[in-house]
């Protein structure tokens, strides 16, 4: 005689009362609440986007980098009010930062192994990190003579703080998917 439980366990068929419930494990018979916590350990939040849209994105910012690396060494040619004589100082911190970053973007879109990807960002970060700390430390702009805008240069450092901050948690973030997963 098959007894039918319809209460915590609603999943569970009795076949009789001595034997051992046996899981059909059909989420058809689950109540709501049930289908929320069987859900509920999924990883959501590890779902990447498809290798596809990656790819273009790594194309992209190969572009914008080098478009970026001619506006940052045609700046002294310009001769701006606001860029102070140590810029040459950090000019070279930033032209190897943006090679680490072309360098790394065309690896990315070869590479398709994921802990070599996961490598290369984490020489990526590093670079964005001490480029951000080299520009806190030497700062190379003057914007107190420049018609209203002496409020860059409280707003400046600190956005250097939040981008160093920024960088170490995805520096960690990619040695923690370096190391534990697949």
């Amino acid at each position: 005689m098959a007894v039918s439980h319809n209460s915590f366990f609603s999943t569970f068929t009795l076949v009789n009362q001595n034997d051992i419930p046996m899981n059909d494990h059909n989420p058809n018979n689950m109540p709501p609440w049930a289908r929320k916590i069987d859900d509920y350990g999924k990883r959501r939040w590890h779902k990447e986007k498809p290798y596809s849209s990656k790819r273009a994105e790594f194309i992209w910012n190969i572009i914008w980098n080098f478009v970026f690396l001619w506006v940052v060494n045609k700046i002294p040619d310009w001769d701006l009010d606001f860029i102070r004589n140590n810029y040459g100082a950090v000019l070279w911190i930033l032209n190897v930062n943006i090679v680490v970053q072309i360098v790394g973007n065309f690896l990315l879109v070869m590479i398709t192994l994921h802990s070599i990807r996961y490598l290369i960002r984490i020489l990526v970060e590093a670079s964005g990190l001490v480029t951000l700390l080299s520009l806190y430390y030497i700062y190379p702009f003057d914007f107190s003579h420049w018609h209203g805008w002496f409020w860059l240069d409280w707003f400046l450092p600190v956005a250097f703080i939040i981008g160093m901050v920024v960088a170490g948690f995805k520096i960690l973030s990619n040695i923690w998917k370096l190391i534990f997963w697949r």
